[in-house]
C-alpha cells in the first residue's frame, strides 16, 4: 500500500503542477495531455506484461522494490529538465518503472488470501491510490507553491529511493512457486483472452480510465482557470476530498464485494455497475453547472469509481484465470486500462485547444465531458461481464 501511495503520488504530480510547468516550459494543453496520458501510459502498458512474468514466478519483492527505485530516480531527474522533451523523457522513465509494481502486488495478494478475503485485501492495497492522489495533490499544491515544481519533483523522488531497499527487506525477494502452480506456467494467455467476461472487465476498466485520467490530468487546471482557485487551494481541497471519499468508498466496496461474491459471483459486478452510474451526474454537473466549491465537490464525487473499482475488478479477474498467470492477467487488464486511459487526457487536451478560440477558459470544461461518457460505457461493460462470469470461472487451487 505504501508503494502504491508513491506510485500514484509520482504519477500525478504533473497534473497539479501543470500550470507552473506550462508557463515555464511553454507547454500546450495537447502536450500536457500526451505527457499525462498516452505518452506515459503506452510505455506503462507495454512494459507491464513482460515484467509481470517475473512476478508470476514468485519474485514479488524484487519486482516491486526495483520498480519503486526506477520510477523514483526518474521523478527526481524531472526536477532538472530545461525543455519539454527532456520532461517527456523523464516521465517515460517513470512509466517504465511503475509498470511492474501493481501486477506483482496483485499476484502477491491473490497468492496469500483466499477468494472470500481477496477483495478486502486488494481494497487495502489499492487504498494507496486515493492516499497517493491526496498526497500528490497536497504535496504538489502546497509544497509546489512553497518551493516550486522542480524541487517538489526532486524531493518526492529522493523519498522513494530511500524507501526502495526497505520494501525489499519487508517483503523479501519472493516466494518460489510450488510444483502444482509451476505446472500452470504454460497456461495460454490467448485462451484467457477469449473469455467474454475477461474482455468485458478489460473494457470496463479502460472506459473508467479514459475518463478518470482525463479528469486527473485537467480537473486541477479547470478549477484554476474557470473558478480562479490557486494551486495550493486546489491541491489541498481536491486532494482531501478525493482521498477521504475514495478511501471510504474503496473499503466499503471491498468489504461488501467480498460478502456478495459468496452469494453469487455476479453481484460484485452489479455493485460496480451501480457505483459507476452513480458517478455520472456529478461528472456532468462538475464541468457544466456547478460553481466554486460545488464544482470541486462534484469533481471528487465523479472520481469515486475511478479509485474504488480496481480492487473488486481484480478480484473478479483472478477468479477467471489460473494461479500461475495472475500477475500477467493483471498486467493485461492494466494494459487496456493504460491504453484507453492514455487517450482520455489526449482527447481532452485536443478538444480544449480546438474550442479555446471561441469559448476561452470554458473550453476545458466542455472537453472534460468525456468523463461521464466513459463512465456510462464502463457501466455497460460491467453488465456484460456479469452475464458471463459464472460460466468462465476457474477452480481456485491456491
Amino acid at each position: 500500500m505504501v508503494v502504491m501511495i508513491f506510485n500514484n503520488l509520482d504519477r500525478f504530480l504533473p497534473a497539479i503542477l501543470a500550470e507552473p510547468m506550462k508557463r515555464e516550459l511553454g507547454l500546450s494543453d495537447t502536450f500536457l495531455g500526451v505527457l499525462n496520458g498516452v505518452g506515459f501510459l503506452v510505455i506503462y502498458a507495454v512494459a507491464g506484461i513482460p515484467i509481470a512474468k517475473l512476478a508470476d514466478r514468485g519474485r514479488f519483492g524484487t519486482v516491486i522494490s526495483a520498480s519503486l527505485a526506477g520510477w523514483s530516480l526518474m521523478t527526481l531527474l524531472g526536477g532538472f529538465v530545461t525543455t519539454a522533451w527532456q520532461l517527456a523523457a523523464t516521465r517515460a522513465g517513470v512509466a517504465l518503472g511503475e509498470a511492474g509494481s501493481s501486477p506483482a502486488a496483485h499476484a502477491y495478494i491473490s497468492r496469500n488470501f483466499r477468494p472470500e478475503r481477496r477483495a478486502s485485501a486488494l481494497a487495502v492495497l489499492t487504498l494507496g491510490a486515493p492516499l497517493g492522489g491526496m498526497a500528490g495533490m497536497i504535496a504538489g499544491g502546497m509544497v509546489g507553491e512553497l518551493i516550486g515544481w522542480r524541487y517538489t519533483f526532486m524531493l518526492m523522488g529522493a523519498i522513494g529511493l530511500v524507501l526502495a531497499p526497505i520494501v525489499l527487506l519487508a517483503i523479501g525477494r519472493g516466494q518460489p512457486l510450488p510444483k502444482r502452480e509451476a505446472e500452470q506456467e504454460t497456461a495460454s494467455l490467448r485462451g484467457i483472452l477469449r473469455k467474454p467476461s475477461v474482455l468485458a472487465l478489460c473494457a470496463a476498466s479502460g472506459f473508467i480510465s479514459f475518463g478518470g485520467y482525463a479528469s486527473g490530468a485537467f480537473s486541477p487546471a479547470f478549477l484554476m482557470r474557470v473558478h480562479g482557485m490557486s494551486v495550493g487551494t486546489v491541491g489541498l481541497h481536491l486532494g482531501l476530498l478525493n482521498g477521504a471519499l475514495g478511501m471510504t468508498t474503496m473499503l466499503g466496496v471491498g468489504w461488501l464485494g467480498g460478502r456478495l461474491v459468496r452469494l453469487d459471483p455476479r453481484w460484485p459486478l452489479a455493485l460496480l455497475t451501480v457505483l459507476t452510474l452513480f458517478s455520472v451526474p456529478f461528472g456532468i454537473a462538475a464541468y457544466l453547472f456547478a460553481q466554486g466549491g460545488a464544482a470541486l465537490l462534484c469533481v471528487a464525487l465523479s472520481n469515486l469509481v475511478s479509485t474504488a473499482y480496481l480492487a473488486l475488478t481484480v478480484a473478479c479477474l483472478h477468479s477467471l484465470v489460473p494461479v500461475a498467470v495472475r500477475a500477467r492477467s493483471s498486467a493485461i487488464l492494466l494494459f487496456w486500462t493504460a491504453m484507453m486511459g492514455g487517450l482520455g487526457p489526449l482527447f481532452a487536451g485536443m478538444i480544449s485547444d480546438a474550442l479555446t478560440p471561441t469559448l476561452g477558459p470554458e473550453a476545458l470544461g466542455r472537453a472534460l465531458l468525456i468523463v461521464p461518457v466513459g463512465l456510462v460505457l464502463a457501466a455497460l461493460s460491467f453488465l456484460v461481464a456479469a452475464v458471463y462470469i459464472r460460466r468462465d470461472m476457474v477452480e481456485d487451487v491456491d
